[in-house]
């Protein structure tokens, strides 16, 4: 590639990344205000996720039990841990639904409002 080739990618690339980085924070400043404006009350939250997390550690005892022909041991224990962590997972992603929601939505608007500044950068309107 020619110098001149180069030199003509240059400013157009390291425009794209300015956008790439607009973007990205956008999102994350939406995501990270959601949390502070409504922030979940993780008591309640930890309530919520207490009986998945029991049944997450039932279902992996019981899948031990079976795996291994009635035999309990060591490897019980462990599958009733990770089920334990698995159920109490998902149980506080179940409890957090509404600030995720509300992120997401907030991270949404706020990349389409830099998409559409960029798009608006790009191709201005003359308007008569």
């Amino acid at each position: 590639m020619k110098v001149g080739g180069l030199m003509r990618i240059l400013p157009t690339l390291k425009s794209e990344v300015i956008y790439a980085r607009d973007i990205v924070k956008a999102g994350l400043d939406a995501a990270t205000s959601a949390g502070r404006v409504n922030p979940p009350d993780m008591g309640r939250v930890s309530q919520i996720a207490v009986a998945p997390a029991l049944l997450g550690a039932a279902v992996g005892v019981v899948g031990i039990y079976l795996g291994r022909k009635g035999r309990l041991g060591n490897a019980a224990v462990l599958g009733g841990l990770v089920g334990c962590a698995v159920g109490f997972t998902g149980g506080v992603a179940w409890g957090t639904r509404a600030q995720a929601g509300a992120a997401a939505k907030n991270a949404r608007q706020n990349v389409q409002a830099v998409r559409d500044a960029h798009w608006l950068e790009k191709n201005p309107v003359a308007y008569a």
